[in-house]
């Protein structure tokens, strides 16, 4: 290998020099370059060497001061200006000024196509520079389609699809699961949308750049189109230049591209949402409150060792220490049998514990289920109504009362009887002491069950008709009522839903089994006793007979005392106001803007039973009480993930097919262009190598603002630079063309349109005229070369008449 063409090899032998007084090596300029010293172990011990040394006026010519003792980099100063120069090896600072005559220029006055001799390539001394541009003199522009930027550009695409497949994927594995850490998902699908974002925007910004080269070949622009297609995929404020817009289309379009797909990660997030969702899960429900009154009738205190639970009356006995042939007897309901029915009444609805949702459905559920069991209710039955026969009196068969005293015939508006057959209380006089030899036959007997007779007015709010014979009395039509309700046993079907902690239950079937006493007890006319027909005395209930029967029905009928206690009594309607003897305002029966019974009574006073018997599956401590499995349909409200796939491709789509085109274009430019390249700073270092761009430049070196307007107009194009004009050289100067191992060589760089021609394809280029490896009198046999920078020239009136239009490279 030849030791010139190796960066590394060792620096060539110092040239021929000359001494001069003091100690100092003189240079003369050699063809328009200047050879600096080449210091060598032979003059650093030279007699004469010194520390500093003076300076030698120079004329025509350069001088390099050399410390031949340290071997120090050489000082130089040139003849355009003084300098200040320093000797590194001195501990002086003293300057060394030097101020030296300006050159004379010789021949024609420069031009802008024209060199002068005073734009001489600046004086290198690194050997490995000197040797970098020897191996470099040689080299051609390839012709080759490097890998890297086709693959960069396809990649980044690939990638980009691939982050809005896995973009897809992410969201798909989400939706319809419980909405759990969302902020950390919205982070996730942000990240995959941005490095969508980036990847696609990289793929099209990497094939714009190939784009904007293919353009600057085929059209002239300004240099302020050239700025704003440079900067286009950077500053939004570009797209101003209608010059870019006229004359680069396609690359404009790629450019808006490149600014408007990041949309799509704005988009994208969005497609996940959390909506607040219903999950069903059919299953069974364990440990469903249910009532078993079977179990009141088994209830014993002398026979339980653990608490058994609250029975829902109080009884008497006949023996305390279950003396043969006792029996327990009924005396009232018990406390807490009044408190879960009162709570009822008052609450107007049934009531329900916090716990049975969670003990019935499990955390965190709804759940839905239908319970059965048998309990006491009333049969209801209207057996007068007013409206039939306005005015008149009506007399029910068996009823204690008529309509008379109602209203509008008599001044009640509610009036009730129900107390008829009611059990006795207390059964025996205080101080008769009962035992099981020692009491009353018929003790704790329920030979009858109150039947309720019930009579209310309704005001229909109608005005009485003036021949009305009540018009005096009243002034809106009043219509009047009469219904009986029979205590009964019924299978209760009770449709139960447990939603959001709270208990709605509706009794969605009843079957009547009888009543719970059958027997017709017929009021006596003290109004205070009565009497059953001889026939049905064996329907009676007693405690010894049947006691398991006997204290469920002690249940029932304690649960119907309850229900008495608040229909009990009368409401009279005086001229200025109704007065009211009975509890009954106090429940969900009566209107209380106008002290009247409500129009529906009979259901509403069926329905209100029914929430103090319902009230009860709140309290599991009751002997009744009792848990069982049904199937349930169970179901919660919770937030889940929604994914929306259509809001997310359809950004995506749209973005990934503007990505895609772009790479087709992109790879159609590289294809055209035979290279593939990139806007980087050294691709325009080495594409703007031409003497009229650095004349031009004169004065805007700084690159700072404002940038001179006039320059921003000058149009250039990326083309062959034609040397001839470039350069001033002709054929009458004896110089031969660039040729290369035999082959005519041009230089491809940005020049004004008059100077530069379309590149094509495959054509042999390398760099400016005057630096290569057979042209320009270099010889390439025998002997060593001289160096680049130090070259003299053989003629020296050649030399003088071609330094108005000295050749350099970069």
């Amino acid at each position: 290998m030849d030791r010139w063409t190796n960066p590394f090899s060792p620096p060539p032998p110092p040239p021929k020099r000359e001494t001069v007084p003091g100690g100092h090596s003189e240079y003369y300029e050699m063809g328009g370059f200047e050879e600096l010293p080449w210091e060598t172990p032979e003059t650093q011990h030279q007699p004469g060497h010194r520390q500093q040394r003076p300076i030698r006026p120079a004329f025509s010519k350069k001088y390099s001061l050399v410390n031949q003792s340290t071997r120090s980099p050489p000082l130089s100063f040139d003849h355009t200006s003084p300098e200040i120069l320093y000797n590194p090896s001195s501990s002086s600072t003293t300057p060394l000024v030097s101020s030296v005559p300006p050159r004379k220029s010789v021949g024609s006055a420069p031009s802008i196509s024209s060199l002068s001799s005073s734009s001489r390539p600046r004086l290198r001394s690194d050997p490995m520079t000197e040797n970098l541009v020897r191996m470099r003199s040689r080299a051609t522009a390839v012709w080759k389609i490097h890998w890297y930027m086709p693959t960069a550009m396809v990649s980044l695409l690939i990638l980009g699809v691939l982050g809005a497949v896995s973009h897809h994927l992410f969201y798909w594995s989400l939706h319809g699961k419980p909405a759990t850490d969302q902020l950390l998902k919205v982070r996730f699908g942000t990240a995959f949308a941005f490095f969508t974002r980036s990847m696609l925007v990289g793929s099209s910004v990497v094939a714009y750049r190939q784009r904007i080269w293919h353009t600057l070949r085929g059209k002239a622009m300004t240099l302020s189109g050239i700025d704003s297609l440079f900067s286009a995929i950077e500053d939004p404020t570009m797209f101003g230049n209608w010059e870019m817009i006229r004359n680069a289309k396609l690359a404009t379009l790629m450019a808006l591209t490149c600014w408007f797909i990041p949309i799509a990660s704005v988009l994208s997030p969005a497609a996940l949402t959390a909506n607040v969702e219903v999950t069903k899960n059919s299953t069974t429900c364990f440990a469903v409150p249910t009532l078993d009154f079977s179990q009141e009738g088994l209830y014993n205190y002398r026979e339980v060792v653990d608490f058994p639970g609250f029975s829902l009356a109080y009884y008497n006995t006949t023996s305390g220490a279950a003396a043969p042939g006792y029996f327990d007897y009924y005396d009232q309901p018990s406390k807490l049998n009044r408190r879960l029915t009162t709570l009822a009444v008052y609450s107007k609805q049934p009531v329900s514990a916090d716990s049975v949702s969670l003990t019935a459905c499990g955390s965190g559920w709804n759940c839905t289920y239908y319970i059965k069991f048998t309990g006491p209710g009333y049969k209801c039955e209207e057996v007068a109504n007013g409206k039939d026969s306005p005015g008149a009196v009506i007399y029910p068969p068996g009823a204690p009362f008529n309509t008379s005293v109602l209203a509008p015939i008599g001044d009640m508006i509610y009036y009730a009887s129900v107390d008829i057959g009611d059990y006795p209380s207390p059964q025996v006089p205080e101080d008769y002491n009962v035992t099981v030899d020692h009491h009353p036959p018929d003790l704790g007997t329920f030979k009858a069950e109150p039947v309720l007779w019930i009579g209310y007015t309704v005001n229909t709010t109608n005005p009485i008709s003036p021949k009305s014979p009540f018009a005096k009395k009243w002034k809106f039509d009043l219509v009047s009522h009469i219904f009986k309700c029979t205590h009964y046993e019924v299978n209760y079907t009770v449709y139960m839903n447990h939603s959001e902690g709270h208990q709605y239950a509706t009794i969605t079937e009843r079957d009547w089994l009888a009543p719970v006493v059958d027997t017709t007890p017929t009021l006596l006319p003290d109004g205070a006793n009565f009497t059953i027909p001889k026939d049905e005395t064996d329907r009676e209930i007693t405690p010894g007979a049947d006691p398991k029967r006997y204290k469920r029905a002690a249940a029932y009928h304690s649960l119907g005392a309850l229900l008495r206690n608040f229909l009990r009594g009368t409401i009279q309607q005086k001229e200025e106001y109704p007065l009211t003897k009975t509890d009954l305002s106090e429940t969900k029966l009566t209107d209380p803007s106008t002290a009247y019974a409500l129009e529906d009574l009979m259901n509403q006073t069926q329905s209100m039973y029914e929430d103090m018997l319902l009230t009860l599956l709140s309290e599991p401590h009751l002997k009744i009480a009792s848990n069982t499995s049904v199937p349930c349909l169970r179901t919660r409200h919770v937030n889940l993930y929604y994914y929306y796939a259509q809001s997310l491709w359809i950004g995506y789509a749209l973005v990934v097919a503007a990505a895609t085109a772009c790479v087709l274009v992109g790879a159609y430019a590289i294809k055209e262009n035979g290279v593939s390249s990139d806007t980087m700073f050294s691709r325009i270092l080495v594409t703007t190598r031409n003497p009229t761009l650095d004349r031009l430049s004169h004065g805007a070196c700084l690159g700072g603002d404002p940038f001179p307007k006039v320059l921003k107009q000058v149009k250039l194009r990326f083309g062959v630079l034609d040397e001839e004009g470039t350069t001033g050289a002709g054929s009458d100067d004896g110089e031969r063309r660039s040729i290369l191992y035999g082959a005519q060589v041009e230089h491809c760089a940005f020049g004004i349109e008059s100077e530069t021609k379309e590149i094509v394809k495959g054509g042999l280029y390398a760099g400016l005229r005057g630096y290569g490896g057979d042209y320009d009198g270099e010889s390439t046999e025998g002997g060593e070369r001289e160096p680049l920078l130090g070259r003299e020239e053989r003629n020296e009136p050649s030399q003088q008449r071609r330094r108005g239009r000295r050749r350099f490279s970069i």
